[in-house]
C-alpha cells in the first residue's frame, strides 16, 4: 500500500468516526460502499407480489385504456415509509445513487418476465426542461439508465419530450391528474422513424393513478410504437 493510499484510508476512518454514515431510512450504520440506504432496508422494503389484491389494484388503473400492454413495479409506495423516504431523497435531495439501486431491482424483475423483456428500447417519463433545470436531473431517466445498462437495452431519454409545463400531479385527484397531463407529451423529432414497429418500455419512479403512464403510452402508440409496457420503482395500490 502506498503512503498516499494509507493516508486516505486513515482520513476516511477518522471521518467515519466523527461523522458516522447512517441509513436515511432506518438510521442504522452504512457500510463504506453503501449510499443513503443500507442493504438491510433494500432487502426488506415492501414489495409488489402477485396477490389477487395487488394485481386487481394495478389492473384497475389501466383496464379502461388499452395504451399500456403490461405494467409492473418493484416496491409498494404507500405501505412502506422507507420506500417513500428513498423516493423523496432521489427526487428532492439529490440522492442520485438511489436511482441506480432502483434500476437494479427493476432490471431483475424485468429479466424474470418474458413479456416485459421483449421491449427493445427504453423511454423514461420526461420532465419539462424548466423543472429538470431546477432539479438538475430527471430521476426517471437516471433509473432508466441503470435499467438499460443492466439489461443491455438502449435508453432513449429524448424519445418522449414534454411539450408544456404541467402543475404537480400531487395537487389533483385521479380525474384531475388525467386532465392536467393530457397532451403534455410528444415524440422527440429525431425518433419519429425509429419508433415505428418498436416495443417500448416506459420507466418512471412512482406510479400513482397511472395517468402519466397512460398519456405517455398513448403518445408512443400514436407515434407508431407496436407496443408499450411500463415499469416503475414503486407503485400506489
Amino acid at each position: 500500500m502506498t503512503l498516499a493510499a494509507a493516508a486516505e484510508g486513515i482520513a476516511e476512518a477518522i471521518e467515519d468516526f466523527i461523522y458516522p454514515h447512517l441509513c436515511s431510512t432506518c438510521s442504522g450504520s452504512l457500510s463504506r460502499h453503501e449510499r443513503y440506504v443500507c442493504s438491510r432496508c433494500w432487502d426488506s422494503f415492501d414489495r409488489v407480489v402477485p396477490t389477487e389484491t395487488i394485481i386487481q389494484a394495478i389492473e384497475s388503473k389501466f383496464l379502461v385504456d388499452e395504451a399500456v400492454d403490461l405494467v409492473d413495479s418493484v416496491f409498494l409506495f404507500e405501505q412502506d415509509p422507507r420506500v417513500r423516504m428513498a423516493v423523496h431523497l432521489l427526487k428532492y435531495d439529490g440522492a442520485e445513487a438511489i436511482a441506480d439501486k432502483f434500476g437494479v431491482y427493476i432490471s431483475k424483475k424485468i429479466a424474470g418476465d418474458e413479456r416485459l423483456s421483449t421491449c427493445s428500447v427504453i423511454a423514461p417519463v420526461p420532465l419539462h426542461p424548466v423543472r429538470q433545470r431546477e432539479r438538475g436531473y430527471n430521476q426517471s431517466d437516471l433509473i432508466a439508465r441503470s435499467v438499460g445498462r443492466n439489461l443491455e437495452i438502449d435508453n432513449l431519454p429524448n424519445l418522449l419530450i414534454r411539450t408544456r409545463q404541467t402543475q404537480s400531479q400531487t395537487l389533483f385527484d385521479a380525474e384531475g391528474r388525467s386532465r392536467n397531463i393530457h397532451g403534455a407529451f410528444a415524440i422527440g423529432p429525431e425518433f419519429h422513424k425509429r419508433i415505428c414497429g418498436v416495443r417500448v418500455l416506459l420507466i418512471d419512479d412512482v406510479i400513482t393513478t397511472g395517468s402519466t403512464i397512460k398519456e405517455c403510452a398513448s403518445t408512443l402508440r400514436q407515434g407508431g410504437a407496436s407496443g408499450v409496457c411500463a415499469a416503475s420503482a414503486a407503485i400506489t395500490v
